[in-house]
C-alpha cells in the first residue's frame, strides 16, 4: 500500500468517526413535545408550514 493510499484510508475512517459521534450527538437531543409547548404557554402550529412558499425543486 503506497503513503498516499494509508494517508486516504486514515482519512476516510476519522471523517467517519466524526460522523458516527455527531449522529450520536445528535440523537441525544431532545425535542421539547407538543404538552410542552402548551404547559410553558408557547405557542404551537397545528398545520406548520414554511411561511415563504415551498422548498424549490432539486
Amino acid at each position: 500500500m503506497s503513503d498516499q493510499t494509508a494517508h486516504d484510508d486514515d482519512l476516510l475512517r476519522r471523517s467517519q468517526e466524526s460522523i458516527d459521534e455527531a449522529k450520536a450527538a445528535a440523537a441525544e437531543v431532545s425535542e421539547p413535545g407538543e404538552d410542552e409547548l402548551v404547559d410553558e404557554d408557547l405557542p404551537v402550529a397545528d398545520d406548520a408550514e414554511p411561511t415563504d412558499g415551498p422548498a424549490p425543486a432539486p
